[in-house]
């Protein structure tokens, strides 16, 4: 957020993303994150363009590596819960 001369507000770009009938895959909640962290100016220097770009796509692969980590860990507490009440049948819902 910024104030600009005049004492508006400046918030920036919203964006609203929806899906039906599933969550969001970890790929599209990569990119999502991507958007927030890295931005790349379309006047960029070349130069600098190919390097951020460069850095952008190794924080992607960061991001799904331990979006998929923080599924499974979830899944992993959720099928413990469940087993300690007795529901085991219900774990086979959390196998992706």
């Amino acid at each position: 957020m910024s104030l600009d001369v005049f004492g508006g507000v400046n918030v920036g770009q919203i964006n609203v993303r929806s899906i039906s009938n599933r969550g969001f895959t970890i790929e599209e909640l990569a990119e999502q994150a991507l958007e927030k962290i890295i931005y790349v100016g379309d006047n960029a220097d070349p130069v600098i363009r190919q390097q951020a770009e460069a850095f952008k796509d190794r924080i992607r692969d960061v991001l799904l590596i331990y979006l998929a980590q923080a599924i499974r860990s979830h899944n992993t507490t959720v099928a413990n819960r469940l087993k300690s009440v007795g529901h085991e049948e219900l774990i086979k819902l959390l196998e992706i």
